[in-house]
């Protein structure tokens, strides 16, 4: 989140992925930085015990959700 958000000051844009179970901490980070509805792409949890085809499907959505907050 932080590397996000200084990206985003610096005039870069970034998109920051993160796991459900860190939604809260990933929010609290964005308001202790300044930007406290800064978006960022939601993942469902757990990641590292997909297969290759689970993980082609997370990735075409949080995609699709990276594009919205790049674009909107």
């Amino acid at each position: 989140m932080h590397d996000g958000i200084t990206f985003e000051q610096l005039g870069k844009r970034a998109v920051v992925l993160c796991t459900e179970p860190f939604e809260v901490t990933s929010k609290n980070i964005a308001r202790m930085l300044g930007i406290p509805d800064y978006p960022f792409v939601i993942l469902n949890h757990p990641l590292g015990s997909l297969t290759e085809d689970e993980i082609n499907e997370r990735a075409a959505a949080a995609c699709e959700q990276a594009i919205g907050i790049l674009t909107g």
